[in-house]
């Protein structure tokens, strides 16, 4: 498995359910907008990361304990654990109208992306197994150079493009799968759960500036320390 889409993961009610909870979190509780301009497309969203998920939201954190099974029968890797960085394991993302997510690849070998409800526009966009992965050098000048090299040819490749509907999830090698969210369209923010596994000793150097980049409105890092030329 590379990329696989399942549908009906959750039923309706269990995301009504979710959905109920995270906008009564979110309604209490001031959340990092995070909004990094730059390149083909931006990040522009809102977060709650997997530490206030732990502490106010445990039914997620059940559910990522849910997900690890499936995403060990679909990838074959019978190993797989939640990252041992708590904040990163886990979150939610509320992406609201002109939203989107930036190309990028993941630094764990394996995401879920969980979607909640439906919304226009959003797309999950990927290209599987696009990249010439260099696997523990993946957080190297090498393979940014490699990563860089191949963004023209991405015309040449499958785009598979994946429409946001509630109880959907996609299992998917994020360190070998280019993805992005293309801006969400209409009223409604687009809610989905990612979760993100790993081998026990997996370690990423990047976690340091990654977090901040991606879990806060810090100012610092100024660059994306996946992607830092």
């Amino acid at each position: 498995m590379i990329l696989e889409v399942i549908d009906d993961y959750l039923d309706a009610e269990e995301c009504r359910s979710l959905l109920a909870e995270i906008d009564a979190y979110a309604a209490a509780h001031e959340l990092p907008f995070v909004v990094r301009e730059g390149g083909e497309r931006a990040l522009r969203y809102r977060v709650i990361d997997g530490d206030r998920i732990h502490d106010a939201l445990p039914r997620l954190e059940v559910l990522y304990a849910k997900v690890q099974e499936l995403v060990r029968a679909r990838s074959g890797i019978a190993d797989l654990v939640p990252l041992r960085n708590r904040a990163a394991g886990v979150n939610i993302n509320l992406t609201p109208p002109g939203g989107e997510y930036r190309w990028h690849y993941d630094r764990n070998a394996v995401t879920a992306i969980l979607f909640l409800n439906d919304v226009d526009g959003g797309e999950t966009e990927a290209y599987a197994n696009f990249r010439l992965y260099l696997g523990r050098w993946k957080h190297t000048a090498l393979q940014r150079a490699l990563d860089r090299l191949l963004v023209p040819l991405r015309r040449f490749a499958r785009k598979q493009v994946i429409p946001p509907r509630a109880g959907r999830i996609i299992v998917m090698c994020g360190d070998r799968c280019l993805h992005s969210v293309s801006p969400v369209l209409g009223t409604r923010v687009r809610v989905n759960a990612i979760m993100t596994f790993d081998r026990p000793q997996a370690r990423f150097s990047v976690d340091e500036n990654l977090d901040p980049y991606l879990y806060s409105t810090d100012s610092s890092p100024s660059f994306d320390p996946n992607y830092r030329p």
